[in-house]
């Protein structure tokens, strides 16, 4: 093999692995990501008491004693996202309508798919700030 055969085909395989590994992290992230969305708020909690742990290097006790603290936040903030939940649904509904004056049918179904993916979403969040709301009384 010359030399400039070799280089071209070390340049080709070069490509060829730089393009998986694009594909391959842009795939992940894409499966992280909607994994994340699935896990629901429980998760989000459970997320921000791991950072706080590492983050601040808090000690069991220390956990203990603000694991309350961030429920009772979280708690709030989804209070707060959900008092505006009716003006978020109303704003959702009708640009998912005017969207889907642009669309073929089979495009209007996907549509529709996502957009009960999002309002399933939001049923999670909603069962667990209620059960949540009742476990901290």
């Amino acid at each position: 093999m010359t030399p400039g055969k070799l280089w071209g085909a070390l340049a080709v395989l070069f490509c060829a692995g730089a393009l998986t590994g694009i594909a391959g992290t842009t795939l992940y992230h894409q499966h992280e990501q909607e994994q994340r969305w699935e896990r629901g708020p429980a998760a989000k909690h459970g997320r921000i008491m791991k950072r706080l742990t590492q983050e601040l290097s808090l000690t069991p006790a220390q956990q203990a004693d603000i694991e309350p603290m961030v429920s009772r936040a979280h708690v709030e903030i989804l209070q707060l996202r959900f008092s505006h939940q009716p003006e978020v649904e109303q704003a959702l509904t009708k640009g998912v309508a005017e969207i889907k004056t642009k669309l073929s049918a089979e495009q209007q179904a996907k549509l529709d798919e996502l957009y009960a993916k999002l309002q399933r979403r939001w049923q999670v969040s909603r069962d667990y700030l209620q059960t949540t709301r009742e476990r901290l009384k």
